[in-house]
């Protein structure tokens, strides 16, 4: 009987690791400057995590050997980096993509924050924070443009939703999940 049990926990492992393929890719970049007559060794690590589900052809479910279907792959990526001599990281950021309106948005968290930004022209632009709440999972978003509570779906979205003067209404962003 326990052997029964231990190769069925086995099986139910195995299924549930094969659900997802997952690359993970480490650079990194070292840079000595001379700063205040002292030369200082400087380190930067990015982490690429790409994740991809794996899905197989609907027509053959009842099959032995299935054909796998092309399914969207969720890219996030760490910075860490390191501006002394010690062995430790001074800065990590942990960044992850979401696509609005055909644009790629960068949400970088920083504490309890995120920082939402977009690239135009090779250059950031800022378009807000978004402040986790203490008591719930929603965020507070603090901007020039609005002010409003975002929140987390199911399908890993990022939605705002704000109060338009302009328009006496409440509008909501949804931010896509942005996968490659």
């Amino acid at each position: 009987m326990k052997k029964l049990i231990a190769a069925a926990f086995l099986l139910s492992g195995m299924i549930v690791f094969a659900q997802n393929d997952k690359i993970v890719t480490t650079k990194v970049k070292k840079q000595t400057v001379v700063k205040n007559g002292e030369k200082v060794d400087k380190k930067v690590k990015v982490i690429t995590t790409k994740t991809q589900e794996v899905k197989f052809d609907k027509d053959q479910k009842h099959q032995l050997n299935q054909d796998r279907v092309p399914a969207p792959i969720a890219v996030t990526k760490v910075y860490m980096i390191d501006n002394d001599k010690d062995p430790f990281y001074d800065k990590v950021t942990k960044v992850k993509y979401y696509n609005m309106d055909n644009k790629k948005y960068a949400f970088s968290a920083e504490g309890n924050a995120l920082n939402i930004s977009y690239f135009e022209n090779d250059k950031e632009v800022n378009v807000g924070k978004a402040v986790r709440s203490k008591f719930n999972n929603y965020y507070v978003i603090s901007s020039k443009k609005m002010n409003g509570v975002g929140y987390f779906t199911k399908d890993n979205d990022f939605v705002i939703e704000y109060y338009s003067p302009t328009e006496n209404d409440t509008k909501i962003m949804m931010f896509e999940d942005l996968k490659f």
